[in-house]
């Protein structure tokens, strides 16, 4: 098969993946149980601090308002509509698409979000893929070793740990009362956005650029000493899938016949693994390492959530637990492409790399 056929192939399962993908996404979150209505004066805190008592009248008021009460094909229509034409993303209060618990466009929202999210998540990602490809190809070369044995029970440790239990020890131990030495929650000392500083709250990129134009150095190192925690997290728990794949992936190769030959003809250990093994154990990692980026957008739930952090993650919560309907369904829509995507470019990367894979 040719590589443009394979290609072709590969697009147009990716489009029938996502579509499918899509249609499941708008019913799901309908047959959630709970009215968004009666939820959104529930988490409304000016109807909670007016004390004022909400009638079944006004919930179905509300309901009418958000679309609710909309047959079912309408919404459907309006909802594919709304999606393939990224309507979601629009900031302007104008947008056609907005939170039913926020009441603000949903692209103001993820714009505020994003930034930082991914100022959690690119240093996690980066330094797990890091450590987890370099202590694996090493672990698998000296396969049987103390190093490797070490290595394997500890990446198995914290890879089978539950990421909200991993964060909430290291609260205990590093972010107690009796052991201040890191900030529980949050992503900067409020001393900076209080007033004090001048600085925004720490939302969205305005807040990034802020930062360094009031107190850059005090405010950089403040950011950084609250990143420690959650990024430690997230680095010891994605660690240990990449470190076990790398070095399953490399015994494997390592049996290879020219890895034998090139041993043979006197090359050093070092060109044996780095030049010869360790490329051609990439392949797997190609699709982990794309999609691992590919999931930036979507956060990390549990952790933002345990530390405060106000990224995607944090938000997505939120609006699971007030079932704000549009927020979580160009959340997921976005997740979703962003995943197919991520999935096409691996098998685009695969097809160039391995002739074997066309076929």
């Amino acid at each position: 098969m040719a590589l443009r056929d394979y290609l072709i192939r590969r697009v147009i399962t990716s489009f029938v993946a996502f579509f499918l993908v899509v249609i499941a996404n708008f019913f799901i979150f309908r047959l959630m149980p709970g009215n968004p209505a009666n939820l959104y004066y529930e988490f409304a805190a000016s109807a909670v601090a007016a004390g004022a008592s909400i009638t079944e009248e006004d919930i179905e008021k509300m309901a009418e308002a958000m679309g609710i009460r909309r047959p079912l094909h309408e919404q459907f229509f309006l909802y594919i509509v709304n999606s393939f034409t990224f309507q979601f993303l629009r900031t302007d209060e104008d947008a056609p698409i907005k939170s039913l618990i926020f009441a603000r466009p949903i692209g103001a929202l993820i714009m505020e979000r994003l930034p930082m999210t991914i100022l959690l998540l690119l240093p996690a990602i980066s330094i797990s893929i890091f450590l987890g490809m370099r202590l694996g190809a090493e672990a698998a070369w000296r396969r049987g070793s103390k190093f490797d044995v070490a290595m394997l029970v500890l990446s198995l440790f914290f890879y089978s740990m539950p990421i909200y239990w991993l964060g909430m020890t290291l609260r205990v131990l590093f972010a107690s009362p009796d052991r201040p030495w890191f900030p529980l929650e949050g992503a900067i000392d409020a001393r900076y956005w209080s007033g004090e500083g001048g600085i925004k709250s720490p939302e969205g990129i305005g807040w990034l650029i802020d930062i360094f134009s009031h107190d850059p150095a005090s405010a950089f190192v403040d950011v950084v000493w609250h990143l420690v925690l959650p990024v430690t997290a997230l680095v010891l728990y994605m660690f240990g899938g990449y470190f076990l794949l790398m070095r399953n992936t490399m015994l494997d190769v390592l049996t290879q016949d020219y890895i034998t030959t090139a041993r043979a003809i006197g090359h050093d250990d070092g060109t044996v693994i780095h030049k010869h093994a360790k490329r051609n154990a990439m392949l797997p990692m190609i699709t982990v390492i794309v999609l691992a980026f590919a999931g930036i957008f979507s956060g990390a739930v549990l952790t933002e959530t345990i530390f405060s952090w106000p990224g995607m993650g944090r938000l997505i919560f939120e609006a699971v637990i007030k079932r704000d309907y549009p927020v979580m369904e160009s959340f997921f829509f976005m997740m979703a492409l962003l995943v197919v995507i991520a999935n096409l470019i691996a098998d685009v990367i695969y097809g160039f790399l391995d002739p074997r894979i066309r076929y």
